[in-house]
């Protein structure tokens, strides 16, 4: 193969590998979900901001500001940005939302199959440019959140943690807040990042709470489980034996609870009060009952029989 016919081969992969790249590109941005909060003012295009961004030359960077010296390094990095002023607010998210809403609209004008690669540079300028006032908007807020955080830290929920969900409340509060209503972002931040913590800290407890019966009930298992180092296997046999008939003198419901409750037969774990409510169509406390009920059946039948002559010879 001649040299001309290699350099028009290595042009056509080429040009074939931009194709698909572009493809990916677009496809990737129709894809992308892009939430903004609309304003009538966008009817009318900002084109010295387009033009900036799309040159390089907008820079949406706040200052920064002096911090405390007793925060710590890494909290300290967070709230270098200074506190914005009201217009300094109200124009970084006319611009954010702007930035998104143009971008939207220029992002419905691409075609899959017949990409415009202008038109993809352009909206991915816009997006990240969006992204940058993001940023800064949370940023400059971020002594907000560590404010309101640290009201919420208690032995069980600590401040990394609050804070952690602290700052994920005050990025979808950015996100949603409509500047044009007429107040400041603090006053809609402070209420989104206190309601977020109260619901953080209410899973939490939930969670704790169910693990702490998930430990009771498993000792249960513990309770019923074979001693092996005590008693042969014949002894166990026959105490599976006059469990078995013991278990017959109770009725269906009595049964089903008593296995579940203490992992018995192909109940493999403690289920709990709720699940077996939920299963036999009653009330968590009636189940309750029901046990009570064929617990106090059992010992009256176990009380019969002669549990120390049966165990003394694997004891001994």
């Amino acid at each position: 193969m001649s040299p001309v016919a290699i350099n028009e081969r290595v042009h056509r992969n080429r040009q074939t590998d931009d194709a698909r790249l572009l493809r990916e590109r677009t496809l990737r941005l129709l894809r992308t979900e892009i939430e903004f909060i609309s304003n009538k003012s966008f009817r009318t295009i900002d084109r010295e901001l387009e033009r900036e961004v799309l040159a390089g030359e907008t820079s949406f960077e706040v200052a920064t500001s002096p911090v405390p010296k007793s925060l710590p390094s890494h909290l300290a990095r967070l709230c270098e940005t200074s506190v914005l002023t009201p217009e300094q607010e109200q124009e970084l998210f006319r611009q954010m939302n702007y930035l998104k809403f143009r971008a939207n609209a220029l992002r419905s004008r691409l075609n899959p199959h017949e990409p415009d690669e202008s038109m993809v540079v352009k909206v991915e300028c816009l997006l990240r440019a969006a992204q940058a006032v993001r940023d800064q908007l949370v940023k400059a807020n971020m002594r907000l959140a560590i404010s309101i955080v640290k009201k919420f830290v208690t032995p069980r929920n600590s401040f990394d943690d609050m804070l952690s969900d602290g700052i994920y409340s005050l990025i979808q509060a950015v996100d949603k807040f409509d500047y044009d209503r007429g107040f400041r972002f603090s006053t809609y931040a402070y209420r989104a990042i206190a309601r977020n913590a109260y619901r953080a800290i209410l899973k939490r407890q939930q969670e704790s709470a169910r693990s702490v019966d998930e430990v009771n009930e498993s000792n249960l298992d513990s309770a019923t489980a074979r001693p092996e180092s005590a008693m042969d296997v014949q002894t166990w046999m026959r105490l599976r034996g006059l469990l078995s008939q013991m278990m017959g003198h109770l009725d269906r419901r009595e049964q089903l609870i008593i296995r579940c409750r203490y992992a018995l037969g192909a109940h493999r774990k403690v289920k709990t009060f709720q699940t077996i409510a939920d299963r036999l169509g009653v009330s968590k406390e009636r189940v309750r009952q029901l046990e009570q009920r064929a617990m106090t059946k059992l010992r009256t039948l176990a009380a019969q029989l002669n549990m120390d002559e049966l165990l003394g010879a694997s004891l001994s």
